[in-house]
């Protein structure tokens, strides 16, 4: 009997610590949050829409960084950081493949392959 009260306190205790964790990186984009939201299965995966700009670095192997508001596809706003191989050629949208602040990948699209609601939101 006390070993299922441990395990139930401990699956209690590990459902807020998860929850707590998605609560947590909700609306970040540090590197912290991306890790904990790629590794919390609370925390869904989804896609975002950017339109590319000026990369914020370009450390000493040429890898661009970039950090900017992202929107889905019902027009909602999230900061979100992203990396590249080369700097990207600025005014282009791309797809950013995330599950929460984690950027899993991300691929070029035309405004068309954009929702209405997402690309009025790029083009403001």
């Amino acid at each position: 009997m006390k070993i299922i009260k441990t395990i139930i306190v401990l699956s209690l205790l590990g459902g807020a610590a998860l929850f707590g964790a998605k609560v947590y990186t909700q609306n970040k984009s540090d590197e912290l949050s991306g890790t904990i939201d790629q590794l919390n299965p609370l925390v869904t995966k989804g896609e975002v829409y950017v339109k590319t700009k000026k990369a914020d670095s370009i450390n000493g192997y040429g890898i661009a960084s970039y950090t900017q508001p992202a929107i889905d596809k019902e027009g909602n706003t999230r900061e979100m950081t992203y990396t590249a191989d080369h700097e990207l050629i600025t005014g282009r949208y791309l797809k950013l493949y995330n599950k929460g602040a984690h950027v899993e990948t991300y691929e070029e699209v035309t405004a068309e392959m954009i929702p209405e609601k997402a690309l009025q939101q790029l083009n403001r």
